[in-house]
């Protein structure tokens, strides 16, 4: 089978899929499938293409093969993330077999797809060669049938390992440390009479020592601090659940790997003195590769991030094992970790971080096993490594950007956050029955929770997106602004099944508060602090458009000789007057009355609700009687002249209004100040200058 794909990762994960079946040839691009479809198309069963690629795309490399006549005899499948029906139809047009659209969400149907293909190509131009093909097909189903505990094996140990806060790599740690371990013992000493293929199982079982971990609560697993003596009992729990799950698997226990699974999952925890657990064996009663799981799982823990600590280096970690601080271990194998330990060290932890290939044994230990890893092994550990750098690269870019990435799985019922999140809520980074746990947690009010959970109801396949902003409770209680951006993802045959979310969550706070800060200038006075004329004419405007027309009244105030203050005792003197009219005069009035400053020495007050000329009048006389009376008694012979108007009575608008407010206030001067006059009809007739904040029409 040839894979044809720019991107190494996709490239691999179908080589996952198909090498049980098919020896692959891959190509990362469309020139270069063409030279391998050349050198071997008699054997080519089939030819995986993705569309999209530099130098010559998939419909190139269909143009050639149909040119050379080569699609009668090669079912070709055309591989990619176009979703469109014309894409499709272009590609049977062309000649495709099949169009698998990425990414892959099940494996199983995606190889019996082109299985079935291959096997309707073979029947139709192959038949000669129908019989041997079947003969080979068997065989592969046997060597399925003898990898299955392997597969098994894989499967569960990736289950614990990602719900445990670990990536993948741990497993491969652990196996590749027990198997480079053994060898080493198989080399020096002869009589234990470890063999190449006894070393190889035991090291596939060494995956499986912590999948008993799968039956601990989440809040024990994940904790990030030191365990209560309760909570490390039911951790100790997890050697015996991993033997229950063990026996519980059906034929499994038929299975010569049976019995090494089963002594690492109880026996891995013991130690040499007898002071392990769960069964306190001692010394030689514990199973050899018992005892050789136990130290490399003890090496790995150790230096690698735990949730509950930062890595040792590697010189500490040794000396800790060394000395007994992680326990008692047979001396004899403690001697060789001791004498392996660097190599060990860089085999397989320094070129983690550089992402360099994975881990293939030092020639010495190589050779004195006779060290030849199987092909599936080899297929593994490319596939985790791949996925591994995708791993870190999310990580990296969801670090440098600041933002919370999350993943919510509906069939599960679980949630994935990265790193940040943690730091910001102080929560686990995994949480199984999410629903549940988003709901007692706290950190969303329960009305912004039903809102955003009714709207996402809304989301389809063509309209996936949704954005909105959400107050969080964050680590100590306080409250953020973020923006929540999701996108929904859809399955099913009709598209038509929602399986999740993926989103991230962006700190706004800081904009937030800036944005209220700017507002909060702009809608008041920078001397007093009060409102100002802005925020006064959104006021009264907003009072006019509320449909049920409730009253109000406005006050125009102006103060009576106030030039005489700044010419007397100079503008600083007459700042601080302003500034104490703002502090007190809000004192007289409701908390519903809004007092503005609207230029100078002038003032406005909104009074909800007060539309009785009695009241407005009564209101009125108190703001002179607090001029003339409270701080007329400075000896400045302050006080103040009045203009009123009440809404709908005497105006519809907010420029009629105050323009007919400074008509009031302009009668109130006029019949010798520190008094208030209220709008009547008949002032129209007088004589009139207009304040310059308030022009007339015309």
């Amino acid at each position: 089978m040839l894979i044809v794909d720019d991107s190494e990762l996709n490239r691999a994960i179908l080589r996952e899929i198909f090498y049980r079946e098919y020896r692959i040839e891959e190509a990362e691009n469309g020139r270069r499938a063409l030279e391998v479809v050349a050198r071997q198309q008699d054997r080519l069963a089939a030819l995986l293409l993705d569309l999209v690629m530099p130098e010559l795309d998939g419909f190139g490399v269909l143009e050639e093969l149909s040119r050379q006549g080569l699609l009668e005899s090669i079912p070709v499948f055309l591989i990619t993330a176009e979703t469109s029906a014309d894409i499709a139809l272009q590609g049977y047009e062309n000649g495709v077999m099949d169009v698998i659209s990425k990414p892959i969400t099940d494996p199983s149907i995606v190889r019996k797809r082109v299985g079935n293909a291959v096997e309707l190509f073979r029947g139709r131009n192959q038949l000669a060669q129908l019989v041997e093909e079947q003969v080979q097909t068997i065989k592969a189903q046997s060597e399925k049938l003898r990898t299955a505990n392997a597969s098994i094996i894989d499967m569960l140990s990736s289950v614990i390992e990602f719900r445990s806060g670990e990536s993948g790599q741990h497993v491969r740690r652990i196996r590749q440390a027990t198997r480079m371990l053994l060898q080493l013992l198989a080399a020096e000493y002869p009589a234990y009479r470890l063999s190449p293929e006894e070393i190889e199982m035991v090291a596939s079982a060494a995956a499986m020592h912590d999948i008993g971990k799968i039956l601990i609560p989440d809040y024990i697993l994940n904790k990030p601090g030191r365990l209560t003596a309760e909570e490390f009992e039911e951790m100790k729990n997890h050697t015996v659940y991993g033997c229950e799950i063990l026996e519980s698997i059906p034929f499994f226990q038929e299975q010569e790997l049976f019995r090494y699974c089963y002594d690492i999952c109880r026996h891995h925890h013991e130690r040499w003195d007898g002071l392990g657990y769960p069964d306190g064996l001692s010394g030689g009663d514990i199973p050899l590769w018992s005892q050789v799981v136990s130290l490399a799982d003890v090496y790995d823990a150790l230096v690698s991030e735990r949730v509950y600590k930062k890595p040792y280096p590697h010189p500490v970690a040794v000396e800790m094992i060394r000395s007994g601080e992680c326990g008692a271990f047979n001396p004899l194998l403690l001697g060789l970790f001791l004498r392996c330990a660097d190599e060990l060290h860089q085999a397989l932890y320094l070129q983690d971080e550089t992402g360099a290939a994975p881990y293939s044994p030092p020639v010495g230990l190589g050779r004195a096993a006779g060290y030849h890893p199987p092909e599936e092994q080899r297929l593994s550990d490319r596939t985790l490594a791949l996925l591994e750098r995708e791993r870190q690269k999310y990580h990296w870019l969801s670090e440098m950007s600041g933002e919370i990435l999350f993943d919510y799985d509906r069939q599960s019922d679980s949630v994935e956050f990265t790193e940040k999140y943690q730091e910001v809520f102080g929560d686990n980074l995994r949480t199984l029955h999410a629903s549940d746990h988003i709901h007692r947690a706290g950190q969303i009010a329960p009305e912004d929770l039903q809102r955003i959970e009714g709207e996402l109801k809304a989301l389809t396949p063509e309209s996936a997106l949704y954005r909105t902003e959400v107050q969080l409770t964050v680590r100590g209680g306080r409250r953020v602004w973020f923006e929540l951006y999701m996108r929904s993802l859809w399955e099913g045959e009709s598209g038509q099944v929602c399986t999740g979310y993926m989103g991230k969550l962006s700190s706004i706070d800081e904009l937030k508060r800036e944005s209220a800060r700017w507002r909060q200038r702009a809608m008041h006075d920078y001397l007093t602090g009060l409102y100002n004329r802005q925020a006064l004419e959104t006021r009264v405007s907003e009072a006019i458009r509320d449909p049920a027309g409730s009253p109000f009244s406005l006050l125009f105030v102006d103060l009576d000789n106030f030039k005489a203050v700044n010419d007397t005792k100079g503008h600083l003197a007459g700042d601080q007057l302003l500034r104490e009219i703002a502090e007190k005069l809000p004192q007289k009035m409701r908390a519903t009355d809004m007092v503005a400053r609207i230029g100078g020495d002038e003032f406005a007050v909104f009074l909800e609700g007060m539309g009785k000329e009695a009241l407005l009048a009564k209101k009125a006389g108190e703001v002179c009687h607090f001029f003339r009376e409270e701080l007329g008694e400075q000896g400045l012979g302050l006080s103040a002249s009045v203009g009123c108007v009440r809404y709908p009575a005497d105006g519809q608008s907010y420029k009629a209004l105050l323009q007919r407010a400074d008509r009031a206030l302009y009668t109130a001067k006029s019949r010798g100040k520190n008094q208030f006059a209220l709008y009547d009809g008949e002032m129209e007739g007088e004589q009139y200058r207009p304040s310059l904040l308030f022009p007339t029409e015309d």
